[in-house]
């Protein structure tokens, strides 16, 4: 399971509260192996007060599609299967599998009915459509409905939130998301980590000798789409290695893509720096000393010391 903790400052916490952990849009439940069972067991329904309710159709949802919708039922909910409604289906484009769907959504809770999170009324949810990253119900909810469809998805995530979660999602677009990097290939001057491909996968050869005292940012594929500014949020994937020991501390591939604001402080120094004015499509090698990285602090958890330097590859894939 990736960590998903670096680049970012602290262990990776995602502003959609319980929707991000919940649906792990964001690896970290599905990775470790929630919503794999398509049925509740006994030490599952323990944890729940007395169950009323156990599929969708006995579950009621009012509003139209793009406002807030009501869901009621008769608490507590607890399904006998996962499963998805389609509410109101879509005339847009049909939804594909490895596709960025944005949506806005409420997430109601199986025991008691109340609202656990919601982005209507803020910015929209983008959720990328990876089987090995994203909850099975919500994946298969999604993929070939068609863009404005309004879809209710029940989600058994009691072994890790102690309760069931009914999603409404309003599905309003989709963006096809490139795989890796794309464009002309630009020779490195000797001397930096040295970058293979191994299955497809952007791969860093342990460096040897004395890391650079500054902050390097190398491009290896220069894409040919727009400029990064600061502010913006950027999809990317990329691997993270510590320079000393050559080990792999962090990566994205394998899952899905991650998203990261860059230029505005939420992410390392180095990052905000190496990133902010390289173009969409580009592969970026960036070796960032300690004090563009974690600091004299270093990151515990991720094993990095306060002198450590880092190594990163990353592909740009889009940005909004």
């Amino acid at each position: 399971m990736t960590s998903t903790l670096s680049p970012r400052r602290a262990p990776r916490l995602i502003a959609a509260g319980i929707f991000a952990a919940s649906l792990a849009l964001i690896p970290a439940l599905v990775a470790c192996g929630s919503s794999s069972s398509s049925s509740t067991d006994s030490s599952t329904s323990s944890t729940l007060p007395e169950v009323r309710t156990t599929s969708l159709d006995k579950v009621k949802v009012t509003g139209d599609v793009g406002s807030k919708p009501t869901v009621t039922f008769d608490a507590a909910f607890a399904g006998a299967t996962e499963e998805h409604v389609v509410l109101v289906p879509g005339n847009g484009e049909e939804i594909k599998a490895g596709q960025r769907v944005t949506a806005d959504y409420v997430a109601i809770s199986g025991n008691d009915g109340s609202e656990l999170d919601s982005t209507y009324g803020k910015t929209p949810q983008r959720i990328i459509l990876d089987q090995a990253s994203l909850l099975a119900p919500v994946y298969n909810a999604m993929v070939g409905q068609k863009v404005g469809a309004r879809i209710l998805v029940s989600a058994d995530v009691t072994e890790q939130q102690g309760t069931w979660i009914l999603f409404v999602f309003d599905i309003t677009g989709t963006q096809d998301v490139p795989t890796s990097a794309s464009g002309t290939p630009v020779t490195p001057p000797a001397g930096l980590p040295i970058v293979t491909i191994v299955d497809g996968v952007p791969t860093i050869t342990p460096p040897t000798g004395n890391p650079p005292t500054t902050l390097i940012s190398q491009v290896l594929i220069k894409g040919n789409g727009p400029v990064i500014t600061a502010g913006q949020t950027v999809l990317m994937q990329y691997t993270g290695m510590i320079w000393a020991s050559g080990k792999v501390f962090d990566s994205s591939w394998g899952g899905a893509p991650v998203e990261f604001p860059v230029g505005v402080g939420q992410v390392i120094p180095g990052f905000d720096e190496g990133l902010v004015g390289q173009t969409i499509g580009s592969r970026v090698l960036l070796v960032i000393p300690p004090d563009k990285g974690y600091g004299t602090e270093g990151n515990a958890q991720a094993g990095i010391a306060g002198t450590d330097t880092l190594v990163f590859i990353v592909d740009l894939l889009l940005a909004s």
